[in-house]
């Protein structure tokens, strides 16, 4: 039988193989673990998948960042500290920092996990994202420095464009902004709240020129609105009259869009809520009196023609209706008398009620998931809002929370649960 050797016994040689056993061992284990964190880690959580499932982000009570994917009801952190943010279709996230005093809008990139400063010419002006292109190469994003005010940046991976109009008479206060899938940017600047204050306009960025969709110094310009192949809907009130109209998005006149080839949305109608269902029907809300009671209808309405081609009766009495994205569902929507802020219905183009809730502010997703906010149910003391999504066939609560921003990726609509 063999001798085993004692302790005393070992040679050197032994002792360099055990040495280098076990740091052999170690960077085994090293790798390992990194391929599993590697892929635990989200990678650019991108709509462009084989089945374009949509995922929704939101700021968490703890204020981390987290990615919830509504399939098999897994979230994951993304960032800690977050104030408010933008998810990209292709899984970048423009955020700010919960930190007051730190102003920088950061790009983070789980699948390279970098974090980016976009950078202005004023390095200590407030910073905030508005929207991501569809494509995820450009962001939208206000910033406000004194004593220049509010203004509107476009950053494209490295260089932050100042892409705001030059009005000397009044300062923005606030926009609204669109992307085409072109890149194009359409966007409603603000000056301010009252009748007193300056009309709001609409301005388009094409990358190199901005024009004034429809100068009316003295009407109104909003809503707009860009379909996925390059046509622009948005609402100009001129004097009374308040209309809604669709450019091509390529006919212009003297350098700038070409009023005389702008469409008017059966304005006999006065059509509400208008949205693009396909790229050339546009689905609205039309009030009509049934007797002594207002009733809503959704119309669907053909751009060439100028002809509605159907009518879905809205079962309930609310007041406000829109055919969501897909164009199989209503969503309608009326204030409540207390808390949460509104009654929602979601109902069938047949007048099927499918799903109702009372709730706050709501998002529907293109994959055709309801997220919205409902309060707890808990009586006295401060409300208690949960987020909340339904998909069709069961609703289920994602997180307790208030105050905190929620996007789904594929949208840059972002909501909050709040009262307000």
């Amino acid at each position: 039988m063999k001798k085993l050797p004692s302790p005393d016994s070992l040679s050197v040689r032994n002792i360099i193989r055990s040495r280098r056993f076990a740091v052999l061992l170690f960077i085994a284990i090293t790798a390992i673990l990194y391929l599993f964190l590697s892929n635990a880690r989200p990678q650019a959580f991108s709509l462009n998948t084989a089945d374009g499932h949509d995922m929704l982000a939101y700021v968490s009570s703890s204020d981390q960042l987290m990615l919830y994917d509504p399939r098999d009801r897994t979230e994951t952190a993304l960032l800690d500290d977050v104030r408010s943010f933008k998810l990209s279709p292709d899984g970048r996230v423009a955020f700010k920092k919960l930190d007051e005093n730190d102003t920088v809008l950061y790009i983070f990139d789980p699948s390279s996990d970098t974090l980016t400063p976009v950078i202005t010419e004023n390095p200590d002006a407030y910073n905030s994202p508005l929207a991501w292109s569809p494509d995820g190469r450009y962001l939208a994003f206000g910033s406000y420095h004194e004593p220049e005010g509010l203004s509107l940046y476009v950053w494209d991976g490295e260089t932050a464009t100042n892409v705001m109009p030059e009005n000397p008479l009044a300062a923005a206060v606030r926009f609204y902004v669109d992307w085409s899938h072109d890149g194009r940017l359409a966007f409603q600047v603000i000056y301010g709240w009252s009748n007193l204050d300056i009309p709001p306009e609409v301005y388009v960025w094409d990358g190199h020129t901005m024009t004034n969709l429809n100068p009316n110094p003295d009407g109104w310009d909003g809503y707009a609105s860009w379909s996925e192949d390059g046509k622009l809907l948005f609402g100009s009130r001129r004097d009374d009259d308040f209309s809604y109209y669709v450019w091509d998005g390529v006919s212009f006149k003297d350098g700038l869009p070409d009023a005389d080839t702008f469409i008017p949305v059966a304005p006999e109608l006065e059509p509400d809520y208008p949205v693009w269902v396909t790229d050339n029907i546009i689905a609205f809300s039309v009030n009509r009196q049934f007797l002594i009671f207002p009733r809503n209808i959704i119309m669907l309405w053909d751009v060439e023609s100028g002809r509605v081609i159907s009518e879905y009766p809205v079962s309930s009495d609310n007041a406000w209706s829109y055919l969501a994205e897909g164009g199989q569902v209503i969503i309608s929507s009326h204030l409540a008398s207390g808390l949460p802020s509104y009654y929602l219905d979601v109902e069938s183009t047949e007048g099927q009620i499918l799903f109702t809730t009372e709730t706050g502010e709501y998002a529907w997703s293109p994959d055709g998931y309801l997220a919205y906010c409902r309060t707890d149910g808990r009586p006295g003391g401060s409300i208690n809002w949960v987020l909340s999504l339904w998909d069709g066939q069961e609703s289920w609560d994602v997180t307790r929370v208030s105050y905190r921003p929620a996007q789904w990726q594929s949208e840059q609509y972002t909501f909050s649960c709040n009262n307000g």
